[in-house]
């Protein structure tokens, strides 16, 4: 018989090879792992941008997002009340607090159900006041916003006042604040420019607020980008942890060796619905140095540019305007470098010098006294009548059939 051959069958490879497989195996399951690791990345990223609640407005004139104080939550308030007005405004007040708070004090004072400063957005006392010029059955709304800049401004003319929300008269408070605010370094840091301008938007105000392309590009990935756009917070969590990792292990930090030594004017609080005159006059003159931190070396024009782009948008809808520079008292101005108001006050009237546009300078008028001002800026309800006694003649001028 023949001799058989019996063939042995290895399941065992080579060693070379062997060597060979096994870092090919780690490489694959590294790669598989890196693209679970992104995919889940993309699809979290994803679902946080799209139900990002701070890009989103709400429903109802009660609702907000924010704060009232140091968030969204006051515009939320403005924009969703406009929305649901029955009737067209007729007036429309626009500007920082120094319009918020007197013509809601005036009101209150009357009325003491009515809503908060935040929830309140007309004016009794004006819509009277009109009535007995000849001019009845006007509707008056206020878009007025704290810590609202020129650049907010234009936005809220160019988004809101148009269609049956457009006014005939829109009165615009401002003082020097408005146009330089050392708390708030670019026209894109304001609350305002956060929450109301979007990729929705952004074509219409990206070459006015974002005029370089590292700017456009950094505002797309902020808001196509959830972790991006919230990198700073991040950071800020992030250093949270590392601060309570160093202080249970004893380590000093040089950030806590200079909080040791505070500023008492940074970081000091704003406006000051309460307190006694002694408290908000000191705070106010506080707030307002700090505020006024460099104004005469800083170049205004950028908000110059706004205030004249606001009076084109409301040339060309027919909107008439009067521009009021808001009285301040003497303890604010004199917070100013010396003659920057006097500069002020004349470019401004340079720039209103419009047929569509009557300018009322109130900046130095000797007819409001300290006891007129809750504070050194914001106008209480006696001055607020004194404002409206002003005021109210130029806007009865422009409404029609006047």
């Amino acid at each position: 018989m023949p001799s058989t051959v019996e063939i042995k069958r290895s399941s065992s490879a080579p060693a070379g090879l062997e060597q060979k497989q096994k870092p090919y195996g780690k490489k694959k399951g590294l790669q598989t792992a890196a693209c679970w690791a992104i995919g889940l990345f993309i699809a979290v990223n994803g679902v946080l941008t799209v139900t990002n609640v701070e890009h989103k407005p709400k429903g109802s004139a009660n609702d907000s997002t924010r704060d009232l104080w140091s968030g969204t939550g006051s515009i939320d308030l403005a924009i969703n009340g406009l929305a649901e007005l029955k009737q067209r405004p007729t007036v429309m007040l626009l500007g920082s607090s120094l319009i918020m708070h007197p013509f809601w004090a005036m009101d209150a004072e009357k009325n003491p159900h009515l809503p908060d400063i935040f929830h309140y957005h007309g004016s009794n006392a004006l819509e009277e006041k009109l009535a007995s010029l000849g001019a009845p059955e006007q509707r008056v709304y206020s878009l007025a916003i704290f810590g609202e800049m020129i650049s907010d401004a234009y936005i809220y003319v160019n988004d809101f006042m148009k269609g049956d929300k457009k006014p005939d008269v829109l009165m615009f408070g401002i003082a020097p604040r408005d146009f330089s605010d050392s708390d708030l370094p670019a026209p894109m840091a304001t609350f305002t420019f956060k929450r109301l301008v979007g990729m929705d938007n952004f074509p219409r105000y990206a070459e006015s607020f974002l005029p370089g392309w590292n700017d456009k590009a950094d505002f797309v990935a902020s808001h196509s980008c959830f972790f991006y756009g919230k990198r700073w917070r991040l950071q800020h969590e992030v250093q949270r942890v590392v601060d309570r990792f160093y202080n249970l292990v004893g380590i000093p930090k040089e950030s806590a060796i200079a909080a040791a030594t505070p500023d008492p004017d940074k970081n000091t609080a704003g406006f000051m619905l309460n307190g006694s005159a002694q408290e908000r006059w000191t705070n106010s003159e506080k707030e307002y140095r700090r505020r006024y931190h460099g104004i005469g070396d800083k170049d205004l024009s950028i908000q110059e540019g706004f205030l004249k782009k606001v009076l084109d948008v409301c040339a060309e809808r027919h909107i008439k305007v009067v521009l009021v520079n808001m009285p301040l008292a003497k303890k604010n101005r004199d917070l100013m470098p010396p003659d920057f108001y006097n500069k002020f006050r004349a470019k401004v009237a340079s720039i209103a010098q419009r047929p569509d546009v009557k300018f009322v300078d109130l900046g130095q008028s000797p007819d409001f006294t300290e006891d007129d001002f809750w504070d050194t800026a914001h106008l209480n309800h006696f001055g607020g009548r004194k404002l409206i006694d002003r005021i109210a003649p130029a806007i009865t001028q422009e409404l029609p059939g006047q």
